[in-house]
């Protein structure tokens, strides 16, 4: 490939891709162990389970519900950070049963799957709580109570989607990169020509995380695989970014075969990890493509 096909790929990648920023607003504070913001609304006047919706909506968030078993801790996080505590022991969650059906959902409209106390308490306007310091959800009135405070907090979630409508690519958070097996065998310029059509390029592995993710969730053991390097000036091997090989952050090499021209990967024998391979360009093999996240 020439030098200046290169020049011309890594430019074009570049402008795809997308740099991850942890900020959304000022007032959001980003926890990394659940890739998502937090604010807690603080309103020592008193709100309702309403306010408290309509409040996260108006910033583009959403109204908080633990959505996995520990989540909860973040609120505590929060109120314990809060300079001047106020004596308040639960919040507003984004869990409720406004519709009258019986049946507490989320704000997304799924079934609530942790348990939540005194379910079977009477009332039509029935709005759920989360105890600060447990995290024990707990069936409430949507109103607080004259004189008292329940703070809320909003939620944003990063938006994410693999930049196209085919279904084959499986977005990942970890590296922030859609990949797609291609399994109809190609010699190597095809499986590029089809990534490119796809919107996408041949895999180029980056870290050991990222192929330690490639090899438990997307490459089978025993398949080679067509991925993004290619032996171009000196005999040295270039990505389709347009680095050298050995610049990427990963070279891991199966009986250091560098004999041949492309790039291939695959796992050579169980529990092993992902081993970089060479193979003779004309040949027939399955390819794996990425695409970098857009937020949307």
């Amino acid at each position: 490939m020439p030098r200046l096909l290169i020049l011309i790929l890594a430019v074009g990648f570049s402008s795809v891709a997308s740099r991850h920023v942890n900020f959304y607003r000022n007032d959001y504070t980003y926890v990394d162990e659940f890739d998502a913001f937090y604010k807690l609304h603080w309103d020592t006047s008193g709100t309702d389970w309403s306010s408290g919706f309509l409040a996260c909506d108006d910033e583009g968030a959403e109204l908080f519900y633990p959505k996995t078993r520990d989540e909860w801790t973040v609120v505590k996080k929060l109120v314990k950070a809060v300079p001047t505590a106020l004596n308040v022991t639960d919040i507003f969650v984004g869990i409720h049963d406004k519709f009258g059906v019986g049946e507490f959902i989320t704000i997304n409209g799924y079934p609530v799957s942790s348990p939540v106390l005194h379910f079977d308490s009477p009332g039509i306007d029935r709005c759920v709580t989360m105890d600060i310091e447990s995290g024990v959800l707990e069936a409430n009135d949507c109103l607080t109570k004259p004189g008292s405070t329940r703070p809320f907090v909003c939620k944003k979630v990063e938006d994410v989607s693999c930049p196209t409508i085919d279904k084959g690519y499986q977005y990942f958070k970890e590296t922030r990169k859609c990949y797609k097996v291609n399994k109809k065998a190609m010699n190597w310029s095809k499986a590029m020509e089809t990534c490119l059509m796809e919107g996408g390029i041949l895999l180029v592995m980056e870290s050991p995380s990222e192929a330690d993710i490639l090899y438990r969730k997307v490459v089978a053991y025993g398949t080679k695989y067509y991925v993004g390097f290619k032996k171009l000036f000196n005999e040295e091997y270039y990505t389709v970014k347009g680095r050298n090989l050995r610049d990427t952050g990963y070279e891991r090499w199966y009986q250091q075969n560098t004999r041949n021209e492309c790039g291939i990967i695959w796992q050579a024998s169980n529990n092993d990890g992902i081993y970089m391979d060479s193979e003779v360009c004309s040949n027939n093999y399955p390819f794996i493509c990425e695409m970098t996240v857009r937020n949307e």
